[in-house]
């Protein structure tokens, strides 16, 4: 029977410690990191840009000869020519040759310069959108992180006003106990206490909901909990004397994604002029050199391939395009079309970071107001519950007068946390609209 029972806690209580070991704090820091490391869409843009250095690697590589080495053998049997007499007889012949070719483009029409530029800018570009993307995913994962903070800050303030209505309702019972409060005190003060419970319950289940989705978001392990760290790093007073304008010259320099829509925009203008390499003539030499072995010459081997069979062949081919069937014309209009379009995107770019950074600054500003008018409202609202718990024990206020000061309580607090959270994400959204966002932003001291 005692075995039993210890195998029976031990059962019961190792999965509970087990849970317990599990449970860790994680930072800002940390959870970027591991963001940026299984993000799906930047681990293929940065292999895409494996293929870029590739392509613009090919580009240096057009400027440079072609050489080639060509080896054949060929075993012939039956009715041929036999080339020492011109018979026509039943053989078996070998044949064995060896030849060293290259090729070296002259001119192409500035095609093999102009495709060199393109894929140059596009490599730049696509260092540009990793840098963004790097950003966003910054961005995503603060945005999550910031409001499981909340949650746990709301979820803090609702066990303390759980337990400080619970304090309340016994002391409520004890007044009551010796005569000195009504009962409709004690039943009133017993469903405040049910209401905040549910509160409490609900507010944790939100909790859980976002934990799980920032867990999602992380690839975390579903069966290890954690906890967020409120991060350290709030100076919000560099952006305090700097204008719109200011702000804004600052998000043109660094905003990634208009340097990429700036480089695709020369890119696909390189495209276009390398297009029209299509109606330029393309002058390129050749040579080659090589030696055979022919089975129906008495020569020896060495003898045929180092003396009487050796040749060089050189010269120059010159194409003049007369009629491509139109195709020239429309890669050309294509690459038109894609610079033209790009111009457009850039422009329109250019605006939005403008808009991005205008909403971002009068929405920081808006945080900051109404950060220190909650931090006014639950200084009010702390001294004001004080004085009616004072009052109250003294049996100078009523009941209700109590209770409209602890609800007035828990909204300020509750109202102070938001608006601290709202007003450091309203700090990340503002460094992500001037693209200068990075993990150091929120990170934990």
């Amino acid at each position: 029977m005692k075995r039993f029972v210890i195998v029976f806690i031990v059962g019961i209580g190792l999965p509970l410690l087990v849970k317990a070991q599990s449970e860790v704090n994680l930072t800002f820091s940390e959870a970027v990191k591991i963001a940026l490391d299984k993000n799906v869409t930047l681990n293929q843009q940065k292999n895409q840009l494996e293929v870029n250095q590739s392509v613009r690697l090919g580009n240096i590589g057009n400027h440079l000869p072609n050489v080639s080495l060509q080896g054949n053998f060929q075993r012939q049997k039956g009715q041929q020519a036999n080339t020492t007499n011109g018979n026509l007889e039943d053989l078996q012949t070998d044949y064995t040759g060896l030849y060293l070719n290259s090729n070296y483009t002259i001119f192409s029409g500035l095609g093999r310069l102009n495709s060199y530029s393109q894929s140059d800018h596009q490599l730049t570009a696509q260092g540009y959108l990793i840098r963004r993307s790097t950003q966003d995913v910054i961005y995503n994962v603060a945005n999550q992180y910031l409001q499981v903070l909340l949650d746990q800050e709301l979820l803090v303030i609702a066990n303390e006003n759980l337990a400080s209505q619970k304090a309340l309702l016994d002391q409520i019972q004890g007044f009551f106990d010796v005569g000195s409060k009504a009962i409709t005190d004690v039943y009133n003060q017993d469903a405040i206490v049910k209401a905040a419970e549910v509160a409490k319950i609900r507010i944790r289940n939100t909790l859980q909901n976002d934990k799980a989705l920032l867990a999602q978001t992380l690839q975390l392990d579903p069966e290890n909990t954690f906890t967020v760290i409120s991060p350290e790093n709030k100076a919000f007073s560099i952006y305090a004397t700097l204008s719109t304008d200011s702000l804004t010259a600052l998000a043109i320099t660094h905003r990634a994604d208009l340097h990429q829509s700036e480089e695709l925009v020369k890119a696909n203008k390189y495209s276009m002029k390398s297009s029209s390499s299509g109606y330029s003539p393309n002058l390129s030499v050749f040579a080659s050199y090589g030696s055979f072995y022919y089975s129906l010459i008495t020569n020896s081997y060495k003898d045929q391939f180092l003396n009487v069979n050796r040749s060089i062949s050189y010269g120059a081919n010159l194409t003049i395009p007369i009629f491509s069937r139109f195709q020239n014309r429309t890669q050309h209009v294509t690459a038109r079309i894609a610079y033209q379009n790009s111009m457009l995107t850039k422009e329109n770019l250019e605006k939005t970071v403008k808009i991005d950074v205008m909403r971002a600054v009068n929405n920081f500003h808006n945080a900051q107001e109404a950060f220190q008018s909650s931090l006014a409202q639950f200084k009010a609202g702390e001294l004001a519950l004080q004085t009616q718990e004072e009052s109250y024990s003294l049996g100078i206020s009523s009941f209700v007068a109590l209770a409209d000061a602890r609800k007035t309580y828990v909204q300020g607090a509750a109202s102070r946390a938001q608006a601290e959270v709202t007003l450091i994400f309203q700090k990340v959204l503002l460094d992500y609209a001037i693209g200068t966002l990075s993990v150091d932003d929120l990170a934990a001291q």
